[in-house]
């Protein structure tokens, strides 16, 4: 039963669900007033992203259990504790409990096109483990953007909400932020997913699949890793330049220090990375500067709500 739990990725699903939930709280709930989903509908949207994920990491472990065998046998659980015919019945159950819940959300709310949300992901997810992963690019791109979707799903849901806004400002206050975390998101989930392909480019290569990093070599991988990064990096400090955000000092000083500076780093790193030890320790802390970037929402709305 416990193989069943940890195909799931529960660390990785947790952060699906404070991703959104933080985003509601410190966002929508401070500045828009009357949401259009209560905390309860609220809670069940995320429960409904959780699901998508969590179809997502099963139908990519049933397609994907050669490789991750070579490279990562302690933590594949397919078919050594659980079959292929019993991970197949385990995705359709959840992909049937996530749709339910998103024909209630819909009823509820009397918006029914949002149900589309969910087959959409789900089927996002779906083409890139069975036909996208291992490819040049765009395996990397499409897991990028259902990433950036987690965000995206939130604005979507309080469109109407935040278009009513009385204040202009506001309004486009609370898109900014969106965007700004949906594109921040997208850049470094690229940075993390071509970094994760040169990590496992032993088990792929094995099983037929053909990455960036497998069709350009490791050097032109890293090279492109390195450009993104700067990328990022450049985008942040544009965003403090231009931005019509009202900063104060330790809202700036904490992007630079905990988001942009991680990227510094990974960039030295990375033009010295040779060994799969590297790419895993670059993966970790690109997954943490996502969760600084979480951080740095809470800051910002804080410091906005108590002025």
């Amino acid at each position: 039963m416990l193989a069943y739990f940890k195909i799931l990725r529960p660390k990785n699903l947790l952060i699906v669900g404070i991703t959104q939930w933080i985003l509601y709280r410190f966002i929508i709930l401070p500045f828009v007033g009357t949401p259009s989903l209560d905390v309860c509908l609220f809670l069940l949207l995320i429960t409904d992203t959780i699901l998508i994920a969590a179809g997502g990491y099963i139908i990519n472990d049933i397609h994907d259990h050669r490789a991750d065998m070579v490279n990562k046998p302690s933590l594949t659980f397919i078919p050594s504790l659980i079959s292929l015919k019993a991970a197949g019945i385990y995705y359709k159950f959840i992909l049937l409990t996530g749709l339910i819940i998103a024909l209630y959300i819909g009823q509820r709310i009397h918006q029914m096109h949002m149900v589309l949300i969910y087959p959409v992901g789900s089927a996002l997810l779906y083409m890139y483990s069975v036909k996208y992963k291992n490819t040049v690019i765009w395996g990397n791109v499409i897991v990028s953007v259902f990433v950036a979707f987690v965000s995206g799903i939130v604005l979507i849901a309080e469109r109407a909400s935040i278009v009513s806004i009385v204040d202009p400002k506001t309004m486009n206050l609370v898109i900014e932020l969106f965007v700004v975390y949906m594109i921040f998101s997208f850049l470094v989930n690229m940075i993390r997913e071509i970094v994760k392909d040169l990590e496992d480019a032993e088990g792929d290569t094995l099983s037929g699949g053909v990455t960036f990093g497998i069709r350009y070599g490791m050097q032109s991988a890293v090279k492109l890793s390195v450009i993104l990064a700067i990328l990022t990096i450049l985008a942040i400090i544009g965003w403090l330049m231009w931005t019509n955000v009202p900063f104060e000092l330790r809202s700036a000083v904490f992007l630079l220090l905990f988001v942009a500076a991680p990227l510094v780093s990974i960039i030295q790193i990375l033009t010295k990375s040779n060994h799969k030890s590297d790419f895993t320790k670059i993966s970790t802390i690109l997954k943490w500067t996502m969760v600084a970037g979480l951080g740095s929402i809470v800051l910002i709305s804080s410091t906005l709500t108590s002025e």
